[in-house]
């Protein structure tokens, strides 16, 4: 088995808000995603409420020594984000205060793989007969739409929305989009929420049809191909190839680049 890493901090934050999970002694690996906040904490080493969170689950993952199963490994580590937060005062009830992450594990035994995920952290498998399937679904894709369509849903029943003009702000907008974490038509991601169980995405494939994998954050998309293609362009031509794609591609479309963390494993 072969297990590669990568990881680079946007040059447009101070430091990643992503997180590699890497526990060896249980194959146990994965990637988190730190949602940048839309208030200005800072804990007493001047992090945010991303970094905290997503670094808050990597060193959980890599300090168990079993795993029951991942879907309560993912739970455990959300109520410790819980905790964590209200040691430093967050109000519970301002979901925007909330420190965010998204994250996609995998767990590996001789006979199964097994995967857990919340949000656009994403897993992709290769299978033994060539097939090329992406086993997560990206719960952030679109929330701004579907974030609108609820504020028109709710102004019709009457409930007390804001103007519609107010969200052509960018801060307003993200900071709405907050309140549809872990929610029915919103997205998942680990905030220290009750509701978080709810919306985890898990399940277990068997190792021997596996040949590789692919785990990476959402700065690792390239917006013209599915990702089907990005995870077989990494397993064939490695990450130097790929990142050098995306860099370029954001340049040329002014995308402003996110932190990239990614990992490939070859069975």
């Amino acid at each position: 088995m072969k297990v590669q890493f990568f990881q680079q901090t946007s040059p447009l934050k101070q430091e990643c808000e992503d997180a590699l999970i890497c526990n060896e002694a249980l194959l146990l690996y994965g990637v988190c995603d730190g949602a940048t906040p839309v208030i200005d904490f800072q804990d007493e080493n001047g992090h945010n409420g991303a970094y905290l969170a997503s670094h808050l689950f990597q060193r959980h993952f890599e300090s168990i020594l079993s795993v029951g199963s991942l879907q309560t490994e993912v739970a455990i580590a959300n109520q410790l984000l819980q905790e964590k937060m209200q040691l430093y005062h967050i109000d519970m009830t301002k979901k925007h205060q909330l420190w965010c992450t998204c994250v996609a594990a995998i767990h590996i035994t001789d006979k199964t793989i097994e995967y857990a995920q919340l949000g656009d952290c994403m897993i992709v498998v290769k299978f033994v007969d060539g097939s090329v399937k992406v086993l997560t679904k990206d719960t952030v894709k679109g929330i701004s739409k579907r974030a609108k369509q609820q504020r028109e849903e709710d102004r019709k029943k009457g409930l007390s929305v804001p103007n519609e003009a107010i969200f052509n702000d960018k801060k307003e907008q993200l900071r709405y989009n907050r309140y549809m974490a872990n929610t029915l038509n919103g997205y998942s991601v680990a905030n220290g929420m009750n509701e978080v169980i709810s919306y985890i995405q898990h399940g277990k494939l068997l190792r021997q049809e596996i040949t590789n994998l692919f785990i990476c954050s959402d700065g690792l998309f390239h917006p013209g191909w599915t990702l089907e293609t990005s995870a077989q362009f990494v397993w064939d031509h490695g990450f130097k190839k790929y990142i050098k794609i995306i860099e370029e591609l954001e340049a040329k479309q002014l995308i402003h680049p996110d932190d990239k963390t990614a990992i490939i494993i070859h069975l």
